[in-house]
């Protein structure tokens, strides 16, 4: 597990337990085997939906299970919040809030482990849903709620994510809803639910798959060794609503999650102290990656609100990061640069270096920043013409817009430029041509934070 990935399942897990008890987290584990011992006795789905009930201690009397047709996949959404998850590996069910009904799309006995992980999971949605909890709709948090309450060891023996939806900035959790825990996400959860109960060498680790054995367990040590995780329900401690005070405190903390995760939650209307731009200072050049992405995305939200917190020693660390040996790094570090309106002449001339990358991300922080500037070299618009030719001739028409936007800033007679860049390709040229014409003048506009 990365760090911020590491940093995002603990978030989650402290905000499902902040709102359904902490002490659901400290329950035992159940075994595949007892999960399915239940079924067995009376082959009914309501004598499941009964026991993980009690388990959970949570009234589950008004849950009505129902039999349904299959429903075709949707892009979005969630199993088991109103909607279908995506995917041809989803569980063959779902929960509808509005009436706690769990809808089986076949019978149980057609493939019991599907149909008692879809109960499960209906169960622990309907939890989250009767105590108000947001993201009771998303599968990801659905199935940390039930590996982390000790329901999840028949899920482990499932494969529901083939490959999992990434974004280049993992400052933006919010971005990539997760269908489904994937893989190391599960295998961490699980070690989670381990160190929790104190558990050095768990009984039931015996029954995971060796593909989520070896890095449970690989994980569980470094959990037993460290302690480095922002959730810890034994403590019974409400985080979330901390001061800001407390979330600068925490942010010296040693440990990596609690780093993290306090980074994203500062928040400032005023010039801080020389503490405080000391921390963002020591956060900016730390060795963890996850650590330093955090810091430069809180400098762009506190400078959001008050740009003055953007200080020339801020600064110069910022354009020394769009160096960095970490890609998403330099990538972020730049668009911060861009959006605060504090490039100067090398970091332009970096920024022009990026377009020439096969990394799109570092293409996209090349152009987001030099469309923040009102002129550039001619240096810069051949790169800036180099890049559009590559990118029109693999079909990628993402950056065609910011592309096209650059011109109109920076060129007096964009349309006869763009004439004679694709004066041998005129199906390119009639492409670049009509983005031009639907682009706005400045589509990003100078000072936007990225």
């Amino acid at each position: 597990m990365s760090d911020s990935a590491k940093s995002r399942l603990e978030f989650c897990l402290q905000q499902i337990a902040e709102c359904i008890g902490f002490d659901r987290f400290t329950l035992p584990v159940l075994s595949r085997e007892t999960l399915f011992q239940v079924y067995e006795a009376e082959r009914t789905p309501q004598q499941v939906v009964a026991f993980v009930g009690k388990h959970l201690g949570h009234d589950v009397e008004g849950i009505q299970v129902r039999f349904g047709l299959p429903q075709a996949p949707s892009t979005g959404g969630g199993c088991c919040g109103g909607g279908s998850c995506s995917g041809p590996s989803e569980l063959p069910g779902r929960y509808d809030a509005t009436n706690r009904s769990i809808t089986l799309d076949q019978q149980i006995d057609n493939d019991p482990t599907l149909g008692i992980a879809t109960l499960i999971n209906g169960v622990a949605c309907d939890l989250l849903s009767q105590n108000n909890f947001a993201g009771a709709h998303l599968p990801e948090q659905v199935e940390l709620a039930v590996v982390g309450t000790g329901l999840g060891m028949i899920r482990n023996s499932i494969s529901l994510v083939a490959k999992h939806p990434t974004s280049w900035d993992s400052t933006q959790w919010e971005l990539s809803p997760r269908p489904f825990l994937d893989g190391p996400s599960l295998a961490y959860t699980n070690a989670i639910a381990a160190w929790v109960r104190q558990e050095p060498s768990p009984a039931w680790a015996k029954e995971l798959p060796g593909d989520l054995k070896r890095p449970m367990q690989k994980s569980l040590k470094f959990l037993l060794k460290t302690n480095d995780c922002f959730f810890q329900p034994r403590l019974k401690q409400t985080l979330l609503s901390q001061t800001q005070s407390e979330w600068w405190q925490l942010a010296a903390s040693p440990t990596t999650s609690n780093q993290v995760i306090a980074l994203r939650h500062l928040q400032s209307s005023v010039m801080p102290d020389d503490e405080q731009e000391s921390l963002i200072l020591d956060k900016l050049r730390s060795p963890s990656a996850a650590i330093t992405l955090n810091a430069i995305a809180a400098v762009e939200r506190m400078a959001a609100q008050e740009p003055s917190i953007a200080g020339e020693a801020i600064v110069t660390e910022l354009r020394t990061l769009t160096d960095h040996r970490d890609d998403e790094v330099r990538a972020k570090s730049m668009c911060a640069l861009a959006g605060l309106g504090a490039l100067d002449e090398a970091t332009v001339e970096t920024a022009t270096d990026m377009l020439d990358d096969h990394q799109k991300h570092l293409v996209f922080a090349g152009l987001f920043a030099l469309c923040t500037r009102d002129s550039v070299s001619e240096e810069a618009v051949q790169a800036v013409d180099r890049c559009f030719v590559r990118l029109l001739r693999a079909c990628d028409y993402d950056f065609a817009d910011l592309i096209t936007a650059g011109y109109r800033r920076w060129l007096t007679d964009p349309e006869s430029h763009l004439q004679d860049l694709f004066a041998n390709s005129p199906e390119h040229l009639t492409i670049a041509l009509e983005t031009l014409q639907n682009v706005p003048q400045r589509l990003v506009p100078l000072g936007r934070i990225a």
